[in-house]
């Protein structure tokens, strides 16, 4: 099961490592999108948005439904990698806290002395 959760991890990661497929995250979390309107505004071709919208769906973080010849995209927000991302943070947040916790009150001490 661990060997999953980090191969879901290791996708989402990939996946919001490029700046594109970011964007395209944001605008589809917004509201669905069919895939011609994500491609409004943007520098890149038409096929080079579905080769991302592709590795954003392989990845878990989209879905698609077909609605008549288009394709409709929305978020997946309970897909595994970003249950797996969203732990992932949590767990790296909690240690920065931790450490930042110990650092104060290591320098609170060293205050009264």
């Amino acid at each position: 099961m661990a060997a999953r959760a980090s191969v879901a991890l290791d996708r989402t990661f990939a996946a919001f490592a490029d700046p594109t497929r970011r964007m395209l995250i944001e605008r589809i979390g917004r509201k669905p999108h069919r895939a011609g309107d994500l491609c409004r505004g943007l520098s890149i071709s038409r096929p080079a948005v579905s080769k991302h919208l592709r590795v954003l769906r392989d990845a878990g973080l989209v879905a698609s439904d077909a609605r008549g010849r288009e394709m409709v995209y929305r978020l997946s927000p309970a897909s595994p990698g970003m249950m797996a991302a969203r732990a992932y943070v949590d767990r790296v947040s909690q240690l920065w806290d931790d450490a930042l916790a110990a650092f104060k009150a290591f320098a609170e001490r060293g205050e009264r002395q």
